[in-house]
């Protein structure tokens, strides 16, 4: 572990060198030439300080295994097991090496992805998030892009960064303001900054064999606060890298695309976004919001008040079950009966009236008589209207 430590002294002081233009006096030695695109935001407001070419869209190298991160920190826990496939075991290194048929520990995937930059890791650990394949990956890298609000169309297809004959549909395109998003978001996450600021983590892989990982990211000994994120590097892509501080109580972030000295790029558009107060950003274009947990599905909407108070109705039972309740629909449910039986009576009446002959009238009860000539006043006063006479006289007859 010494010589380890040893070695990565030798080695930051040795690109100290290089990058210290960033930190020397004015006219020391010439910057190097601007990345081919970049953006500076202050990752506490979402304030874009300065920026080019921020909207273009471009191969962003091993910066995107970020995103890859964010998606799996919010789906898996430590110790969750992934397995390993042989289009895992196939990725070019940088590589922590695992075989098609291992079962790693997601945590120590994490660690070699974000640490050492491994490819077979990051397909492994987005496999398993994809369902058993790359392509379930991809439609959960676009969901979350969406709704982190990432607007330049970015193209997520690999989740190493890989843009070569051994990448997934040829790559990814993103945006150095995209790119910005997601990173805040990362920032925005406690346990993950926690592993991209590890210098140093030993485990034993699902190999059997002890690993121990050095971070590859020198720019955590070489730049004052600095807390990562992530460098990349393809033939295609250059040098891109993803670089944050926190100094003073504010954090500041930098993206670099195809930069010729990317940390010494990152350095100075760090020390340009503290050197700006919070005051001039007033005007500035900003990001959107951070979203948490934009990788899994939004919450179902509360349901609407009517729909909320149907159940409050209907569970209390309190009234329905009461004693008073039954008598008024027993009430309810006679009056239509009782008005039916009292016509039925009238028409009994009223048929045997009309049918009566003069000295059968006598016969006949006086209170029939005018009953039956308000035969069609009833008719509208009853709560029942039986219109039908043959069904009326034939019910009169069973009752009569």
């Amino acid at each position: 572990m010494g010589n380890r430590r040893y070695g990565r002294f030798v080695a930051a002081a040795l690109l100290v060198l290089v990058v210290a233009g960033f930190a020397a006096p004015a006219g020391a030695q010439p910057a190097p030439p601007l990345p081919k695109a970049y953006v500076l935001v202050d990752a506490d407001t979402g304030a874009i300080i300065d920026q080019q070419d921020a909207r273009a869209i471009h191969p962003p190298a091993s910066t995107i295994k970020l995103l890859t991160a964010l998606i799996a920190v919010q789906h898996l826990k430590p110790d969750d097991p992934i397995p390993i496939s042989p289009v895992a075991e196939g990725m070019p290194a940088r590589k922590i090496n695992v075989k098609a048929g291992q079962v790693w520990r997601f945590e120590d995937l994490l660690y070699s992805m974000m640490m050492v930059s491994a490819n077979d890791a990051a397909v492994a650990i987005a496999e398993t998030l994809g369902g058993g394949s790359l392509d379930g990956f991809v439609r959960l890298a676009d969901d979350t892009a969406a709704r982190l609000g990432l607007e330049d169309h970015p193209i997520l297809n690999d989740p190493a960064g890989l843009d070569d004959e051994f990448s997934n549909k040829g790559g990814d395109r993103i945006s150095a303001r995209d790119l910005a998003i997601i990173s805040r978001a990362v920032l925005a996450r406690r346990d993950l900054v926690d592993v991209i600021n590890t210098r140093d983590y030993a485990f034993t892989g699902g190999d059997g064999i002890g690993h121990t990982l050095t971070n590859h990211d020198l720019f955590l000994d070489l730049y004052p606060g600095a807390n990562g994120l992530k460098t990349g590097t393809t033939d295609l892509a250059g040098h891109t890298f993803v670089g944050s501080a926190t100094r003073g109580g504010r954090t500041m972030l930098a993206i670099v695309f195809d930069a010729e000295d990317y940390y010494g790029s990152a350095g100075r558009l760090l020390d340009q976004g503290f050197n700006t107060p919070v005051t001039a950003e007033t005007g500035l274009d900003h990001l959107p919001d951070v979203v948490n947990d934009a990788s899994l599905p939004p919450p179902a909407p509360p349901p609407s008040v009517a729909a909320s108070a149907r159940p409050a109705v209907t569970s209390d039972r309190s009234l329905v079950d009461s004693p008073a309740f039954a008598i008024v629909v027993l009430f309810v449910g006679l009056v239509p009966l009782v008005a039916l039986r009292r016509r039925v009576v009238v028409r009994a009446d009223a048929k045997r009236w009309r049918a009566a002959s003069p000295d059968e009238l006598d016969d006949v009860p006086d209170e029939s008589r005018p009953l039956a000539g308000l035969e069609q006043e009833l008719s509208r006063i009853v709560f029942v209207d039986v219109t039908d006479e043959p069904v009326v006289d034939a019910v009169a007859d069973e009752l009569l």
